[in-house]
């Protein structure tokens, strides 16, 4: 069905979605991110094709080793952590795979729960059917 989809309109709906969508191909090279208007670390054009581990921190690299080890062995399909940077932002990696399993990468993605809960506690009771 995507193939119905044009390059425009593909863009839009992964910018529209409200998180930071990052995809690593199987090389560990970063191929695509959404724009993202509140982005926890700025994306450059310069950062496309670089390695993943040029965006983490030293001492998280073990365990983002170990994340893309498990990915890429089928071990596991997805992995998270938590990050505290201003916000409390949930870091996921999901396994990328062609239909016979094949894996082609990843996709990394940053979601605000801070955002999310203010959003919830602003729209609370809103859309209540009956008094």
């Amino acid at each position: 069905m995507i193939e119905k989809l044009s390059k425009e309109q593909i863009e839009g709906i992964l910018d529209a979605l409200p998180v930071e969508l990052l995809f690593i191909d199987e090389h560990e090279k970063i191929r695509y991110w959404n724009k993202g208007e509140k982005r926890s670390r700025k994306a450059t054009a310069d950062d496309i094709g670089k390695d993943i581990r040029s965006c983490h921190k030293p001492e998280s690299l073990p365990m983002l080793e170990a994340f893309i080890n498990n990915l890429k062995s089928g071990k596991k399909d997805e992995q998270e952590f938590w990050v505290s940077y201003s916000d409390r932002l949930l870091n996921r990696f999901i396994a990328v795979r062609n239909g016979e399993g094949k894996y082609l990468g990843l996709i990394q993605y940053l979601l605000d729960y801070k955002a999310l809960e203010k959003l919830a506690e602003e729209k609370k009771g809103a859309y209540k059917i009956f008094p």
